[in-house]
């Protein structure tokens, strides 16, 4: 097998689950990475299966089936992301499939149930963007803010933020710097907490949104929540789903396709060096209740973490490493994902 061939069985040994559970079926997955066949079409493949539901969207908004095409909209917003999540070869052809998704996104945003509102977050003399979804009713709702990891974005989340919908909470889906369209703000940075607390700032007047928020970070989000919290002291509680303690003192375990797309997240260019800065070691611990989560099989951030993260919670931690469970625990999202929803709703109705 081939070099390119590699690449892309190990793409898809990490990340099919998380393909499946954000939203696109594994039938047809599995069926477009067939189609793909080689990593050196891995993004076009996943592309044209984006602008074939994109198409499917129109069809739909040119007659009136306005929840039909949002849900295709969002579809092709998804397979336009994870053609170019882990693509680093051709940086302007990433650039455009990650514009495209973000379009794509915007069309749906309206359709979706509940709607997103796009709110543009000033930080730093620029803007950062997230994604607001708040409930249909008319009370005014507690705030789940969810923080992507290196590879992830705020377009991701949609079946992820149901669940919180569902219990009452609205949700924000929030691109820091370095991260989807906050990549125009340079690399990933090890304290996000500013713009974090620059994201609640920003909709702290809204008239639907309680005023309560609690902190949610997937992967590499978990290690920035953690060392966000310290920033957003007022927070009700804070998740971390398979984070880490300290990215240095696990580089050389990690799969070579994930420290390729650490040298394009992290940026600098001694990647090893910028790793080391990415350690809540020494930093300020959160002040607010935490729950830890961890699969016992993930093969990118080691289980042992999670305790180490725990550990330094100085208002304690709920912890729970889910032995089955893979990156992120994507293959146990049934088990995972309804415990981080009513974890976070119990402690924003206190």
């Amino acid at each position: 097998m081939v070099q390119s061939e590699n690449r892309l069985a190990s793409v898809v040994e990490h990340w099919l689950p998380r393909m499946e559970v954000a939203g696109i079926p594994s039938v047809t997955a599995r069926a477009v990475i067939e189609r793909a066949g080689v990593w050196q079409k891995w993004l076009s493949t996943w592309s044209e299966e984006g602008e074939r539901q994109a198409e499917l969207g129109d069809m739909a908004l040119a007659v009136g089936r306005h929840i039909t095409a949002g849900e295709a909209y969002a579809r092709a917003s998804l397979f336009y992301h994870f053609g170019q999540f882990m693509a680093f070869e051709d940086l302007e052809a990433k650039a455009r499939a990650a514009a495209r998704k973000v379009e794509l996104y915007h069309l749906a945003a309206p359709s979706l149930d509940p709607p997103a509102e796009m709110i543009a977050v000033p930080f730093e003399g620029g803007v950062l963007q997230a994604s607001l979804r708040i409930p249909k009713g008319e009370s005014r709702y507690p705030l789940a803010l969810i923080i992507p990891g290196s590879d992830s974005t705020k377009e991701e989340f949609p079946a992820f933020e149901r669940h919180f919908h569902a219990r009452g909470v609205a949700t924000m889906s929030f691109d820091g710097p370095g991260q989807g369209e906050g990549r125009s703000m340079g690399a990933l940075r090890p304290d996000i907490g500013p713009a974090v607390q620059a994201a609640i700032t920003s909709v702290e007047a809204h008239p639907r949104l309680s005023g309560k928020v609690a902190l949610v970070g997937m992967a590499f989000g978990g290690f920035l929540a953690l060392r966000a919290a310290a920033s957003v002291p007022t927070a009700a509680g804070i998740v971390s789903i398979n984070g880490f303690f300290d990215l240095g003192g696990f580089w050389g375990e990690l799969p070579q396709v994930y420290r390729d797309n650490m040298r394009f997240s992290l940026g600098g260019e001694d990647v090893r060096e910028r790793a080391d800065c990415f350690t809540l070691r020494g930093c300020a611990p959160p002040t607010v209740p935490a729950l830890i989560l961890h699969g016992g099989r993930d093969r990118i951030f080691p289980p042992s973490e999670a305790a180490k993260c725990a550990d330094i919670c100085s208002r304690g931690a709920e912890l729970h490493i889910f032995e089955e469970g893979n990156h992120v625990c994507n293959n146990i999202p049934w088990l995972y994902r309804p415990l981080v929803a009513d974890w976070v709703a119990e402690r924003l109705s206190r």
